[in-house]
């Protein structure tokens, strides 16, 4: 028996058809069709824009005074980032300080020419709103892209790394009962007072003086309050360099804190930095 097809009638602006009435052999063209029509329209959607902060005033520090290691020497300036949940403040900062915070890695991953570390600039950025710290990061990676032209590869490079874990001996410091953000105060002659301070944050702070990328592997996910006390094993008068002051800090740290540093070698992957901008697009 012949079977007929129904031509589409007008309805409205648009038309019907009735799939009962199609042939069987066609309906999987028209399933295709719909596929591939479905595909083309989300290969032609624009890709979302990348978070942006809605204002930003990026400048040259004029003072371009060294940040010093920050806090209590053991840092590079991230006691001059103040992180808020709608912005950010960075004042008299290194480029590579602020790519390690955009990027979360520490000193010794950011690899570029040498005045990432030395000229000076204050970054203050708001965002639209209340984000999460996560987010203020991946804005301020807009930022440097924009306003520094950031390009940078990854590499993974076999170095010596330190790794930190809790000492047989069992951990010695207390979890902070106090809010609020990180502090460490300089304690003299050579030890610094840390409050609400997270192992790893303390490892990014370590890395500086340490030279080396150091691992936390405690498990440890709560925030502490200790003190970091050298005076007893250092010699003022005669003179160190950081090869004798590393040992030391490894053994203070097992006897004060109850954890323990150990050397390592491991594929450590860094940050090479292709191309940035000494002076930044304006404001």
């Amino acid at each position: 028996m012949e079977k007929r097809f129904r031509t589409a009638r007008p309805r409205g602006l648009g038309y019907r058809v009735d799939t009962k009435e199609i042939s069987p052999m066609l309906r999987p063209i028209g399933s295709v069709s719909l596929i591939l029509f479905n595909v083309g329209l989300a290969f032609s959607q624009p890709a979302a824009a990348p978070p942006a902060f809605e204002v930003a005033s990026v400048k040259v520090n004029a003072a371009g005074t060294n940040a010093g290691m920050g806090r209590g020497g053991m840092g590079h300036g991230f006691d001059s980032i103040t992180p808020s949940p709608s912005g950010i403040s960075m004042i008299n900062v290194s480029l590579k300080t602020v790519i390690q915070w955009a990027y979360r890695v520490q000193p010794v991953q950011v690899s570029g020419p040498g005045w990432l570390d030395v000229d000076r600039y204050d970054v203050v950025a708001k965002a639209a709103g209340a984000v999460p710290e996560d987010q203020l990061r991946q804005m301020m990676q807009t930022l440097l892209a924009d306003r520094f032209k950031l390009a940078f590869h990854r590499e993974s490079k076999e170095m010596l790394a330190y790794i930190i874990t809790v000492a047989k001996t069992g951990l010695k410091i207390k979890e902070s009962t106090t809010e609020g953000d990180m502090a460490i105060q300089p304690s003299p002659p050579a030890g610094a007072t840390f409050q609400r301070a997270t192992v790893p944050k303390l490892a990014e702070l370590l890395s500086g003086p340490l030279q080396a990328p150091v691992v936390d592997q405690t498990g440890l996910t709560g925030r502490y309050d200790f003190k970091l006390d050298l005076s007893n094993v250092l010699d003022p008068t005669t003179p160190m360099g950081i090869n004798d002051v590393i040992p030391i800090f490894i053994q203070a740290a097992q006897q004060q804190l109850g954890v323990k540093i150990d050397e390592k070698k491991m594929p450590v992957e860094m940050l090479m930095v292709d191309h940035a901008e000494r002076i930044p697009v304006e404001n």
